[in-house]
C-alpha cells in the first residue's frame, strides 16, 4: 500500500510541473487573449483532462515495468543522477 505522504509528494511535484510556464501555458494565454475567457477556460479543462489521462497511463506503465524489472529502475535512477550532474557541470562551466 502506498503511503499518503508519497502520494501527496508526487501530487505536489505534478502541480509544480503543471503550473510552470511552457507550451500549455502559452496555448492557454494565447487562446484566452484571442478568443476570450470562455475559450480559455474550455481549453484549460481540456489540458487538465489530458494531464489526468497522461498521468494515469504513465503511472500504470511505469509501475508495471519497474515491478517486472527492478534493475531497470536502478539504471534509470543512475542515468538521471548522471544527467543532473552533467547539467550542473555545464552550468558551472558557463560562469
Amino acid at each position: 500500500m502506498v503511503e499518503f505522504a508519497a502520494v501527496a509528494g508526487i501530487a505536489a511535484v505534478e502541480l509544480g510541473m503543471v503550473l510552470t510556464p511552457g507550451p500549455n501555458m502559452i496555448y492557454l494565454v494565447s487562446r484566452s487573449i484571442a478568443q476570450g475567457r470562455r475559450a480559455g477556460l474550455i481549453s484549460l479543462a481540456g489540458v487538465g483532462a489530458g494531464f489526468l489521462v497522461y498521468l494515469a497511463a504513465v503511472t500504470i506503465g511505469i509501475t508495471a515495468v519497474f515491478t517486472l524489472v527492478p534493475v531497470l529502475y536502478l539504471m534509470i535512477k543512475i542515468a538521471g543522477a548522471a544527467y543532473l550532474a552533467w547539467m550542473a557541470w555545464q552550468a558551472f562551466n558557463r560562469i
